[in-house]
Order: C-alpha cells, then sequence, then structure tokens
C-alpha cells in the first residue's frame, strides 16, 4: 500500500468511529449550574437546538425552559447569560395552543411581560412565531436587550433552563 492509500484508509476508519466519539463525549458533558440567589432555582443553558428541542431536553435534565416571574429575575438572567455574542435565548413562553396566548411551558402563572416594542407579533414572514426568546446584545433588530420577542419553530438558539429547587 502506497502513503495516500494508508492516509485514505485512516481517514475513512477514524470516520467510522467519529460519531461514537461525539456521543461520547456529550455524555460526558458537564452541565454548570447556577443558582439564583433570590430564589434558590438552579439555571444553565442547552446546547443549539428548536425550541420544542431545548424543552425536551429540558425536561430530560429535569426542568423546563425558564419562567420568568418578575423583572428581578428577567435581569438576572440578563447579567448571568447572556454575552457580547448572544443574539436571543430561549424562553418558556409559548402561544402553541392558542395564538396570541401566552402560556409558561412549566404552567406556573405569572402576571410578568417584557415583551419587545412590536413584539410579540406572529410574523407572518417566518410562517408565524410562537415561542419566546429573550433578546440578546447582538440581536440584530436593535431590540433593548433583556426585551421578549417570538421566533419561529425553525430557529436554533440555546435556551435557559430552570430547575425548581424542590425538584433536585
Amino acid at each position: 500500500m502506497n502513503k495516500l492509500n494508508v492516509k485514505l484508509t485512516l481517514l475513512f476508519s477514524l470516520s467510522l468511529f467519529s460519531p461514537w466519539i461525539i456521543r461520547s463525549n456529550l455524555k460526558a458533558e458537564e452541565i454548570t449550574k447556577i443558582v439564583n440567589p433570590d430564589n434558590g432555582n438552579k439555571y444553565f443553558l442547552t446546547p443549539e437546538m428548536t425550541w420544542e428541542n431545548a424543552q425536551q431536553w429540558a425536561e430530560k435534565k429535569g426542568g423546563n425552559l425558564v419562567t420568568i416571574n418578575d423583572e428581578k429575575e428577567n435581569q438576572w438572567l440578563v447579567e448571568t447569560f447572556l454575552t457580547p455574542e448572544t443574539k436571543f435565548l430561549w424562553i418558556g413562553i409559548n402561544d402553541v395552543e392558542k395564538e396570541g396566548d401566552f402560556v409558561w411551558i412549566s404552567g406556573e402563572k405569572s402576571d410578568y411581560f417584557n415583551w419587545a416594542k412590536g413584539e410579540p407579533n406572529n410574523n407572518p414572514e417566518h410562517g408565524g412565531e410562537h415561542f419566546g426568546t429573550l433578546n440578546g446584545i447582538a440581536n440584530p433588530f436593535d431590540r433593548p436587550v433583556g426585551t421578549w420577542s417570538d421566533a419561529p419553530a425553525h430557529a436554533i438558539l440555546r435556551g435557559i433552563v430552570e430547575k425548581v429547587t424542590d425538584e433536585d
């Protein structure tokens, strides 16, 4: 076998094992949980995925996408999870069941809303928008940081997971 054939054989062999290597690394992935000192709940980020997949991932980890109960919690989330590169992060509010009737996926009731001006808008150009996001520092629409927008089902973002204290 010449050197080129050896290299190609080695490359092919490695490609067969790369899915296993990636999966094994994901299993060993460490999740950094941050405790909110005001409510004692634990928070962490999902990988990038759709809102529905992020919620399923959160449930597997024992939580839900975050329910934001007041301005203080909203500000804590902004200060804790937004970086200069953050465009948007999923939050747990949605209107999947009834258009315009936004509810929290956790089932919690909250009278606090922080929609950006003109939001939620169910933008038909995106095929409708049913899932809440926290607007980040780098959001391309120049919305105030920490306000909320609705986003389409096909968007791929990280989400904020909240794990309530007594569910440890």
